[in-house]
């Protein structure tokens, strides 16, 4: 969990001798998920369009070494103007806390069945 409460990003960096990109990409498209951004060693994937709700992310990075994966929760503009800026832009999706508890309820559902395919311990 990030240092400082639930605002950040949940990371999670592992090995692997598969296809990480095709396995990645095939549980985006299962459970709705669309890549959003791409380069040479990361993708990010979003579901929904963080239009009207807070949108879960993920990001899965080569560093060369390992595998990285970034999950959060990004929060829409109106929420955090709402709030007074109670809410992040970013959240982890840890358990605790009332601040996006069931987005980050949802999204670490999600993100726990890709780290299972990934043979990856889960999110708490």
């Amino acid at each position: 969990m990030s240092a400082g409460g639930i605002k950040g990003r949940t990371i999670r960096d592992f090995r692997a001798n598969f296809d990480v990109w095709g396995t990645v990409d095939s549980w985006a498209g299962q459970y709705g998920f669309s890549l959003v951004e791409q380069d040479q060693v990361s993708r990010t994937y979003q579901r929904g369009t963080g239009f009207w709700m807070n949108a879960p992310k993920i990001k899965v990075s080569w560093t060369g070494s390992f595998y990285r994966l970034e999950a959060w929760i990004y929060t829409i503009l109106i929420n955090r103007v709402f709030t007074f800026g109670i809410f992040p832009e970013e959240t982890v999706i840890e358990s605790g806390g009332f601040i996006n508890m069931i987005p980050r309820s949802m999204a670490r559902e999600k993100v726990n069945l890709l780290l299972q395919m990934l043979g990856q311990p889960p999110i708490p």
